[in-house]
C-alpha cells in the first residue's frame, strides 16, 4: 500500500510504495503506433480525423502509467499516527507520448510538434486540476536517464493531494519577495537579466532564456514568460507557438554543441487554486507567482556538500558558451 509520509525534522514528504510490476515481456515499444493495445486506454490524444481511440493515428497520445506512483481511483485520507502524518496516494500519474516517432527528440521535433506537446501540457493541467483533491502538478521531461527501459519521447504528469516540496518553496519565496517589495520576483529577474545581459541566452518577443545568477550545475537554463502569468494554462496559441520554436532551437543547439547530453525539463506552474485548505491561502499568487521551465544538463551529476550546490562553470561563462553555439 503506498503513502505519503511526512518527515518533521525537515518538512519534507516521502512516497513509500512497493516496486511495482515492470509491465509486459515484449520486444515492441508500448509507445509506438500500432501498441496501442500493449499500454492501458488512452486518457486524452490529439488524433488525425477519423481515427478510433487507442488505435494509430495519433500526433500526441496521453495514458496512465502502468504502474503509477498516484491514482485518481484512491480514496483520500489525512491520517495522523502518533505525532507523525501521513497522506493516501491520491491523485494521477500519467505519460504524455510526445510523438508517432520513436527516434523523435525536443532536438529533432518539427515545431509545430513541440506545439502540439505544450498544448497537450496545458489541456492536462486544466483536465486534472478540476478534480479539488489534487493540489499540485509538475510536468516534467527526462532525456538519456539512466537505466531507463523505454525510450520513445514521452513526458511524465504527476498529480498529488499535497504541494510539491520544492514548489511549496517557491511559492513561500515568491510570496515574500512580493509582501516586502509589492512585485513579482520572476518579473523582476526577468528585467534584472534583460538589463545586465551577460546571462541572456535568448531573447524573442514572449521569452527570455537565460542562465540564473546562481545556476545549481553548469549550462542550467531558466525559461521565462516576459508576460506576467502565474498558470502556464493561461498561456495564449502566440505564445506557445513562440515557446515551440525556443524548445526547438535551445535542444537542437545543446544536442549539436554538447554531443545530445542528458537533460530535465520542468514546468513550474501554480498548484490547483481550487483545492485551498486554509482561508487565505494564496491570497496573492496571482500577482507573486510566474510559471517558468527549468532545464538542467546531466541532472545526475550535480554537486552538492551539505545542501549547497557546487557549480564549477561560471553561468556568464555558460551564457556565452550557449549563445555561441545557438548563433
Amino acid at each position: 500500500m503506498s503513502e505519503l509520509r511526512k518527515d518533521p525534522t525537515r518538512g519534507q514528504w516521502v512516497l513509500v510504495r512497493p516496486r511495482g510490476e515492470a509491465g509486459p515481456a515484449s520486444g515492441d515499444c508500448p509507445f509506438c503506433p500500432g501498441s496501442e493495445g500493449l499500454t492501458p486506454s488512452e486518457i486524452a490524444a490529439y488524433r488525425k480525423e477519423g481515427s478510433a481511440p487507442n488505435s494509430p493515428g495519433w500526433e500526441v497520445r496521453v495514458v496512465p502509467e502502468r504502474d503509477p506512483y498516484f491514482q485518481v481511483e484512491a480514496d483520500l485520507a489525512r491520517e495522523g499516527v502518533g505525532m507523525y502524518d501521513k497522506i493516501t496516494t491520491r491523485g494521477a500519474s500519467e505519460l504524455i507520448i510526445e510523438s508517432p516517432d520513436h527516434e523523435d527528440t525536443l532536438a529533432t521535433m518539427k515545431e509545430e510538434q513541440v506545439a502540439r506537446l505544450l498544448w497537450m501540457y496545458r489541456d492536462r493541467l486544466e483536465d486534472l486540476k478540476r478534480d479539488t483533491q489534487i493540489r499540485d502538478i509538475l510536468i516534467t521531461r527526462r532525456h538519456k536517464k539512466p537505466g531507463a527501459r523505454l525510450t520513445h519521447p514521452y513526458s511524465r504528469v504527476v498529480a498529488i493531494p499535497i504541494v510539491f516540496d520544492e514548489v511549496r518553496q517557491e511559492l513561500r519565496e515568491s510570496r515574500d519577495y512580493y509582501q516586502f517589495k509589492r512585485r513579482c520576483m520572476y518579473c523582476d529577474i526577468a528585467r534584472q537579466e534583460i538589463s545586465a545581459e551577460e546571462r541572456v541566452v535568448r531573447l524573442t518577443p514572449f521569452f527570455l532564456v537565460a542562465v540564473p545568477y546562481a545556476a545549481r550545475s553548469p549550462l542550467e537554463t531558466l525559461v521565462i514568460p516576459r508576460q506576467h502569468r502565474c498558470e502556464f494554462e493561461a498561456i495564449t496559441p502566440e505564445a506557445a507557438a513562440d515557446l515551440a520554436k525556443v524548445l526547438a532551437e535551445y535542444f537542437r543547439t545543446v544536442s549539436r554543441r554538447f554531443q545530445d547530453p542528458p537533460y530535465e525539463m520542468v514546468l513550474h506552474t501554480a498548484p490547483n487554486l481550487r483545492s485551498r485548505v486554509q482561508q487565505g491561502e494564496w491570497a496573492t499568487i496571482a500577482d507573486d507567482y510566474h510559471w517558468h521551465l527549468e532545464v538542467s544538463l546531466w541532472p545526475e551529476q550535480r554537486d552538492r556538500y551539505g545542501g549547497i550546490f557546487i557549480n564549477e562553470l561560471s553561468p556568464e561563462d555558460a551564457a556565452r558558451q550557449l549563445r555561441s553555439a545557438w548563433s
